[in-house]
């Protein structure tokens, strides 16, 4: 496992900007894609224990513990491998807790981990982080916060996960052990603990400090301890868009438009070898056509459309704006907000643009202007000057 080390003898520099930047510095993108993006793991360490503070600190977690109702399946409790709800905590808890914030904080005392699962959809830093790495990488990002007590506390066993983790150390010292890949890249559907008698020892054991970053490919199976006091980490969760994924739509999409992949095999194939060797040739002739029908350029089209809409729209002020329409008119100022990914196609007729997973279709004469208030090259501007060159609109 290669290390960088970055900010030695806790010199403090400015935090690089957000997106991937962010979380790999000092290594750029095109470095971490080739070396390490889903090949092998890489541990940054930094000398600088507030790397992380503008995202979430301990305190920070206190304040949203104490304000969240945590009746749902956001927060949890997880020790030595068992992950139980609050609610289960209530129910069945050897203190009988009635209250849904002692539960969780008995839980904690007795030595098992908290876990705030999509952190991001309530935290405002969080929240613009995630939508940058989205933007810049293309893949779905979610950040689980683990806050596990002091004195050697383990909340899972080792076990792979089904997608990259991004480990960011906020608070305290975690140990962490990696014990190789059993499985390479596994998908979806594959992600559990790996049994005690076939991980056998770990390939690396180490310490993370807070500033310090830990990038796990998918498939790596890893495990982590608390040390003396209590330990706060971020992981971000990446979840790229697949080959797999985008080949499995693309088949389901001719199984459906053709008949003859869904036609069953011959009655009694199994005990007659004539009809046995009829289904295979009819499964080779299949498996051409589908060859055939298979368009690698549609495919990623369709991957292009699901990329860009992978995150969860940033709908602020979207109240306000409505309340805003009925006085609008051709000469009040508007812009494109600067969140929103898109993306524009034209054919001979008709020009679309595709965002928050919908499409809006308009005639082919009207592209450029389309094109001019997508890219928002200009802050603002107005419905009367939205055209390509436009000089800027006043903002209001």
């Amino acid at each position: 496992m290669e290390t960088i080390v970055y900010q030695k003898n806790g010199e403090s520099t400015a935090q690089p900007a957000l997106g991937l930047a962010r979380l790999i510095a000092p290594l750029n993108m095109a470095t971490f894609q080739n070396e390490f993006f889903e090949k092998k793991p890489l541990l940054i360490r930094r000398s600088d224990r507030a790397f992380y503070a503008d995202l979430l600190t301990l305190d920070d977690v206190d304040e949203i513990l104490s304000l969240s109702s945590l009746h749902n399946e956001d927060v949890r409790v997880a020790a030595e491998g068992s992950i139980v709800s609050v609610e289960d905590r209530l129910a069945y808890g050897p203190h009988g807790h009635t209250n849904a914030q002692e539960a969780v904080y008995a839980s904690y005392r007795e030595g098992a981990t908290i876990i705030i699962d999509g952190l991001h959809g309530r935290w405002e830093p969080l929240k613009r982080l995630v939508h940058a790495l989205g933007a810049e990488t293309n893949a779905k990002f979610q950040v689980n916060t683990y806050l596990t007590p002091g004195g050697e506390a383990q909340g899972f066993k080792p076990h792979q996960d089904n997608h990259d983790v991004f480990i960011a150390q906020a608070h305290g010292v975690k140990r962490w052990a990696l014990y190789g890949t059993r499985y390479e890249l596994p998908l979806k559907h594959q992600n559990h603990q790996v049994p005690i008698d076939e991980y056998g020892e770990p390939e690396h054991e180490f310490d993370l400090h807070p500033g310090d970053l830990l990038y796990l490919p998918r498939g790596t199976v890893h495990a982590a301890r608390s040390t003396d006091s209590a330990s706060l980490h971020l992981t971000f969760g990446a979840r790229p868009v697949l080959r797999a994924t985008i080949l499995v739509e693309a088949i389901e999409q001719v199984l459906k438009s053709d008949v003859r992949f869904r036609q069953g095999l011959p009655l009694g194939f199994v005990s007659d070898k004539e009809l046995s060797r009829q289904s295979e040739e009819d499964l080779t002739r299949l498996i051409g056509i589908l060859a055939e029908k298979l368009s690698a350029a549609g495919m990623l089209e369709n991957a292009i459309t699901q990329a860009i809409s992978i995150n969860s729209p940033v709908l602020r002020h979207h109240l306000t704006d409505l309340e805003q329409l009925g006085r609008m008119d051709l000469d009040t100022a508007v812009r494109r907000r600067p969140d929103i990914r898109w993306d524009m196609r034209k054919s001979d007729k008709t020009v679309q643009l595709h965002f928050h997973n919908k499409t809006i279709e308009l005639p082919v004469r009207v592209a450029d202007e389309v094109r001019f208030m997508a890219e928002g090259t200009d802050p603002f501007f107005t419905a009367r000057t939205s055209t390509c060159g436009a000089s800027k609109a006043t903002p209001p």
